[in-house]
């Protein structure tokens, strides 16, 4: 067990693209559930607590888990990434350690992706560390925005990107690592003043990054961090 590294799954979101009655993550890939990849994957990372947070249709989302060593928590709004991840504050909040945030509905995550950047996050105590992947089309998907020498500036959710914005490859596929106790000092502070009416976890970076360090790891494989949303998203993963 490695102390004081804790992982968090989203997976409260019904999934309304899916038009399905049962939960996203609760899809079937494979012969599996879609979460079921993402919580091997956590598994394997060993950390001293997995959370997950639910929501729409809870009880099959832990019916189906069946493991008591993990931690429930209901979001009984969904008002978006960075309100899902504040449902963990009171779990956590005088926690010194680190928070891996996955998603319930990305099912190829790799540990050989993740372990590096957790290790190296960890033993230099990085405030927060994200992953960032460069794809042909990046619609749906927050934008990277770097000043002139490359440096991070902020995350851009698509809705709110102007013309210029929107033609920037780079995306954020939303996996993160934050020390504990600077994810949630600033993510009290995160407004919900955008196109969507939500509390985006996204500018929980720009907020660190103010005053902190945040590191970015480039992604080889684009594929790894796919979501899926709609059931010819689940089908491609199929083939």
């Amino acid at each position: 067990m490695n102390k004081n590294f804790f992982i968090g799954i989203l997976a409260a979101g019904k999934g309304t693209r899916m038009k399905s009655d049962i939960p996203k993550v609760l899809h079937t890939l494979g012969n599996k559930a879609i979460i079921d990849y993402v919580l091997e994957t956590a598994y394997k990372l060993n950390p001293e607590k997995i959370f997950t947070v639910v929501g729409f249709k809870k009880e099959l989302v832990i019916n189906h888990i069946n493991n008591p060593n993990i931690e429930y928590i209901e979001q009984k709004e969904q008002l978006g990434t960075g309100h899902a991840v504040l449902q963990l504050s009171n779990k956590l909040y005088d926690k010194n350690g680190h928070l891996l945030i996955l998603y319930g509905d990305v099912p190829n995550i790799k540990y050989s992706t993740l372990l590096p950047m957790v290790n190296e996050h960890i033993k230099h105590n990085t405030d927060a560390t994200m992953i960032t992947a460069i794809v042909e089309n990046p619609t749906g998907y927050g934008r990277i925005i770097r000043d002139q020498s490359g440096n991070l500036i902020k995350i851009i959710e698509e809705k709110d990107c102007n013309a210029s914005e929107k033609t920037i490859q780079e995306m954020n596929p939303g996996i993160y690592i934050f020390k504990i106790s600077e994810l949630f000092k600033n993510l009290e502070k995160v407004k919900s003043n955008n196109e969507s009416k939500e509390y985006y976890l996204t500018d929980v970076i720009e907020l660190i990054n103010n005053n902190g360090i945040v590191k970015t790891k480039k992604i080889d494989d684009p594929k790894e961090i796919m979501g899926i949303n709609t059931i010819k998203q689940l089908e491609s993963f199929e083939e």
